[in-house]
């Protein structure tokens, strides 16, 4: 503010004259910048406005040594100011290369100046990976058919879903171990759409086994690998020589949750389909005493879940839960309880 005295006909007349402050510099947005819908190219950020006087922001595009990039064009970009009622504001960002890594950096500015520049601290966080090139075929399926079962083999089906594979890689998985048993490498089918067929031999009687399938170029790698889900989709069970078998273990995750003061609920996968039901064991964790034993109903087919709630137990006390399958003339061994969340919990005090 500045004082001025002016004299007119001797009077003396003191005015005060106001000098406009200068203008105030948004502060910086952010500081989290988020990353997501990353493509070959394109990518999509947003992040929060945290001032009401910015004409707009400005997104800078550095490489992954943290230089200005001005490969990319336009570079940096400009983003409108934030007058639509929400608190962040987004961006889509162009014309990147595949398979790199960027950082942005976001400004707000006004005419007054701009703000200090957020920092690009991890994937999602200001920091980009483009993805790599399209050239990985299409997964195939993802409904992969199993059928003809013998007690060492099985056919199988699954939908051609590319026109740039070279071929299919079938993988064989024992259910239990989850260890690889084989690998068997399918001839490339034209076009798009059409079914493969593959024969498994040389499997073991009375074992479940899961399949992954995946496609493949020679130069670009495979595709991601079919999951399988249930009997008919990805599972089996080769059959069995003997008159009289024991149906499978189940899991041998059991999962364990809704854990309260005095309850809790478990949940584990049927790998059998000839059980007449399922026995849970439960244990004092510290003791190893058998605290009670539950009967539950058998699971229709083979690959399903079978669910019970734990009740009338102690608070703030230390559990295990052993399951087995059973039919009339035996009993499958005992699933193993190795950490919380598998077998083991502690309800609540």
């Amino acid at each position: 503010m500045t004082n001025k005295i002016i004299s007119s006909l001797g009077l003396s007349v003191l005015l005060l004259t106001t000098t406009l402050s200068a203008g105030t510099i948004p502060n910086p947005p952010g500081p989290y910048v988020g990353v997501y819908k990353v493509t070959e190219t394109t990518a999509r950020i947003s992040f929060l406005d945290n001032s009401t006087n910015e004409d707009g922001f400005k997104v800078y595009i550095h490489d992954q040594n943290d230089i200005f990039d001005a490969t990319v064009v336009p570079n940096p970009i400009l983003v409108p100011q934030n007058n639509n009622g929400n608190l962040n504001q987004y961006a889509n960002i162009t014309n990147l290369t595949p398979n790199t890594f960027y950082k942005l950096r976001v400004t707000a500015y006004n005419t007054t100046g701009e703000s200090i520049p957020t920092i690009a601290s991890s994937i999602q966080n200001g920091r980009i990976k483009t993805s790599p090139p399209v050239c990985k075929p299409v997964m195939p399926g993802e409904y992969v058919g199993t059928y003809n079962i013998t007690d060492t083999s099985a056919r199988i089906s699954f939908l051609d879903n590319s026109n740039n594979e070279d071929g299919f890689k079938v993988y064989v998985y024992n259910a239990t171990t989850k260890a690889l048993v084989k690998t068997i490498t399918v001839d490339a089918l034209s076009g798009i759409g059409a079914f493969q067929y593959v024969n498994i031999d040389g499997l073991v009687e009375n074992t479940v086994y899961t399949l992954a399938v995946t496609a493949f170029t020679s130069g670009c790698g495979e595709s991601i690998p079919t999951h399988a889900s249930s009997i008919t989709n990805g599972r089996f069970r080769t059959t069995s020589q003997t008159t009289t078998t024991c149906p499978l273990m189940p899991g041998g995750y059991v999962g364990t949750y809704n854990v309260t003061n005095n309850s809790a609920r478990i949940s584990f996968l049927d790998n059998s389909d000839n059980e007449d039901g399922f026995k849970v064991y439960l244990y004092d964790q510290n003791t190893n005493a058998l605290i009670t034993t539950k009967t539950l109903p058998a699971v229709s087919g083979l690959g399903g879940f079978q669910y019970a709630n734990l009740t009338g137990l102690n608070a703030n006390s230390h559990y295990a839960v052993r399951v087995s399958a059973f039919s009339s003339s035996c009993e499958s061994d005992k699933t193993l309880s190795s950490s919380l969340t598998n077998g083991r919990f502690k309800t609540l005090p």
